[in-house]
This record gives structure tokens, sequence and C-alpha cells, in this order.
């Protein structure tokens, strides 16, 4: 990245940076771009198998649902990459309450996936908060993100988002079907929380 691009950075997190956050993190980033957002998207793990691409079934699962998977390299997460982010999306809850020991500031601006896109759905549809979270006419697009992000922390618990956050299932070492299932889950949710950054 240019040192002048000054992108809105998302990390997602999982456990081996192999299976579930290379997925959504290519996801995303196919996603953004069709909806010309300025947003960099990064991933790692918590126990990360550093070096490993990602496995063939996470890609094959991605292909099926209609993404182009590129290159990965899994790395280890570290407390620079938390320092760095803007958004931080974690698999489960676990992960999110791993990278909060590691850099506690970081729990301020980290949800789960499934967490963030309640949020986010339930921010669009709410009447009260539709006008707060749409781009000014005068801020970029990046301004808004960064402000979208800091007013949707500060609302963490206190809207109704229904059913607790699940949990995206780690798919190592289980079968295609669970594989197809994680894409499916990752896709609908990341499709979420991108409508509700393009707003």
């Amino acid at each position: 990245m240019s040192p002048q691009k000054a992108d809105f950075k998302i990390v997602v997190v999982c456990t081996g940076n192999i299976c579930r956050s290379p997925m959504a993190e290519q996801m995303l980033t196919e996603k953004a771009s069709k909806a010309k957002l300025p947003i960099t998207v990064s991933s790692a793990g918590v126990m990360a198998m550093t070096g490993d691409p990602m496995t063939p079934q996470s890609a094959d699962a991605m292909t099926l649902r209609g993404f182009t998977p590129t290159k990965h390299i899994s790395q280890d997460l570290t407390p620079k990459i938390l320092e760095e982010a803007d958004l931080v999306l974690t698999a489960t809850l676990d992960h999110r309450s791993e990278l909060a020991r590691m850099l506690p500031k970081a729990s301020k601006y980290s949800f789960t996936i499934d967490e963030f896109a309640r949020l986010t759905s339930f921010l669009s549809a709410d009447p009260e908060y539709q006008d707060e979270f749409k781009k000014k006419p005068r801020e970029t697009r990046e301004q808004y993100l960064k402000r979208a992000v800091q007013e949707a922390v500060l609302l963490r618990g206190m809207v109704p988002t229904n059913l607790d956050p699940k949990d995206v299932v780690d798919p190592y070492g289980e079968s295609v079907e669970v594989y197809n299932q994680v894409a499916e889950h990752l896709d609908v949710m990341l499709e979420i929380i991108v409508d509700w950054m393009s707003a």
C-alpha cells in the first residue's frame, strides 16, 4: 500500500489464519471493492500456522459462492497489527478475549463478525439511527467509516440485537459441507456489514 493512500483498516482474526479469517478477508475485500469502499482488509491468527496458505477446502467454498480466492500467507496476530487497525472482526468471542489480553485498548474497536453484523443490521433498520449512520456531504467515505465505527462502539450493548452473537464454526478438519456452511455464514454477515458501511 502506498504511503499516501490512507485507507480504513480492518483486521479479521481466527485461530490458525488458514480457514475462517482468510475467507472473510478475501470476501470482504471483494465486497468492499465492488462497493467502492476505501478499505484495506488483512487477517491474522492468535495461533497462526505461520507461512501456510489458505486450505484448499476454504478456497473451494469461496469459489462455490462466486468469489475468486487469491494467494494467502498466514501470519500471527501481533500488538502492532491491532494498533494499526480501525476495526477488528473476530471469528469467536474467545478470539476477541485473546486480542484484548494482547492489546487491551483494542477491545474497544473489536467485535465478533456476527456481533458486528447484528449491530449494523439494527442500526441500518432503526429509524432512530438511520440518519446518524449515513455519510454527511462534507465527509469522505473514510472519515464516515471512522466516525460510524466510533459511534457503533458507544452503542454496543445498548441496542437490542435479539440473540447472542454466534461464533463462526472452525471448519478445520471437518467435511466439505462444514466449509460451505462457514462460507455461507460469512458471506451473509459480511454483506450486511458492507451495506451499512456504504450508507
